[in-house]
């Protein structure tokens, strides 16, 4: 179990680049996640809906432990993800150590993030960053998961989620992918440049 990125300065996020992004302009859709939607999945503490949990999650420590929500878009492949993520960081004993949870779209690993040890401290973390991959294409479906990669020692203490972050503003997701009219530009110059070249070849 580890972190993604956080307003408070403890929280170590390193959601991890797979691909580079694309350089078009981006436009996407952003959606409430985790929300009162939002699927969890405990070993230990069982399964259930955010709302139904007062807008948490179980306490999470195993590996494999869940949430997922899906999300639907007229967009047909997305290649960046970017988070807002509210997270309680309750684990302790063990000094020192991170906890990773594992980011994924359509079951295709995207990146990941890092909570620390944090001597059971309690607190609401807003865990930020981006991350660029290369595209999945969804054709307007998408499934966001993240899930426990280790599992805590026994007592050392566990996460939740939340739908509200730090500051008190909903957790929330933005999905982005490159501008139609920005690959038409790319593509449109493309053209010019292989009529050049012919030019200069039958000269």
């Amino acid at each position: 179990m580890k972190r993604l990125f956080s307003v408070s300065a403890l929280v170590v996020l390193a959601l991890c680049l797979l691909a580079s992004g694309s350089a078009f302009a981006d436009s996407g859709f952003s959606v409430n996640f985790p929300s009162d939607t939002t699927y969890y999945c405990s070993q230990t503490n069982g399964c259930g809906f955010m709302g139904d949990n007062g807008g948490l999650s179980a306490p999470m420590w195993t590996t494999g432990d869940f949430i997922t929500e899906t999300f639907y878009s007229p967009y047909t492949f997305v290649n960046d993800l970017t988070a807002n993520w509210g997270v309680v960081d309750y684990y302790g004993g063990n000094p020192g150590l991170t906890y990773e949870n594992d980011v994924y779209i359509n079951g295709v690993f995207v990146g990941y993030f890092l909570l620390p040890d944090c001597d059971y401290c309690g607190t609401l973390y807003t865990v930020t960053g981006t991350a660029d991959f290369a595209p999945i294409y969804g054709y307007g479906s998408y499934n966001l998961s993240i899930v426990l990669a280790q599992t805590a020692a026994l007592g050392a203490g566990s996460e939740y989620f939340s739908v509200l972050t730090a500051d008190g503003g909903p957790s929330t997701t933005f999905f982005s992918t490159p501008e139609p009219s920005s690959i038409l530009l790319l593509g449109s110059g493309l053209l010019g440049m292989a009529g050049v070249v012919r030019r200069k070849l039958t000269r």
